[in-house]
């Protein structure tokens, strides 16, 4: 990224590159992982970036990142329950730190990140409408590392990149609902038959064909689908 060009037209750059990034990835896995990289290549004097979704629990669901050591320190942030992007999401604000040495903050996350080389962090959160839905950050092994420049420029790249992941989220959402329902009916259609097939069989009524299905289920430590299609398809219920 060119850091000699104005910030609206660095902005517009950077903003057009995304929208080809992250609508383009078939997961919000795969596009979390590409902004934690259009972050870092943002902010070159950074060491490493790393972008998280994280539900309304406060548990992630998606995480980026560009290095082992932005991997840790977010693990740490999870195993701790506090830190720097756990704030900024928490909060709705961004959180920088100048130098981890003389940070108070989250003192047993500050304390772990230090042993790992980190020396200063900014995050800010990924808010779509008015929820936070994560968080993005950069880390330093120098202190004072993070300009006002930095700041505004993270900040301004959070917010589109944040809905963009909101529509990558609601594609995911709406893609396993449609899975799951296709197997729930697909799932019935085989009890259905296979229930036809042993009230024709054994001469049972339809309670008690389901009965006969179920309890060969729980005999046999299958699951119910997976007795009905073998009733189905003529295979040994095994």
């Amino acid at each position: 990224m060119r850091t000699d060009l104005p910030l609206a037209q660095e902005l517009a750059e950077l903003t057009a590159r995304l929208a080809d990034l992250l609508l383009t990835r078939e997961s919000a896995e795969d596009a979390v992982q590409s902004l934690a990289q259009a972050a870092k290549e943002a902010i070159p004097h950074a060491s490493g970036a790393g972008a998280t979704l994280i539900d309304p629990r406060g548990r992630k669901t998606s995480t980026g990142a560009t290095d082992d050591v932005v991997l840790e320190a977010d693990r740490l942030q999870y195993e701790m329950g506090q830190g720097l992007c756990l704030s900024a999401w928490a909060e709705d604000r961004t959180q920088i730190i100048a130098d981890i040495e003389t940070e108070t903050r989250w003192p047993e996350w500050t304390e772990a990140v230090s042993a790992l080389g980190v020396r200063s962090a900014l995050s800010t959160p990924l808010t779509a409408g008015a929820t936070p839905i994560g968080a993005l950050k950069v880390y330093s092994d120098k202190p004072g590392t993070f300009t006002d420049r930095d700041v505004r420029l993270l900040e301004m790249l959070a917010r589109p990149a944040a809905v963009m992941l909101a529509n990558v989220q609601a594609r995911d959402a709406a893609e396993r609902a449609s899975a799951m329902m296709s197997e729930a009916v697909a799932d019935r259609d085989a009890i259905n038959l296979a229930t036809g097939i042993l009230m024709e069989r054994e001469r049972l009524g339809p309670d008690d064909a389901l009965s006969r299905i179920i309890s060969l289920s729980r005999l046999r430590q299958r699951a119910l689908r997976d007795i009905a299609q073998d009733l189905v398809s003529g295979r040994p219920v095994l």
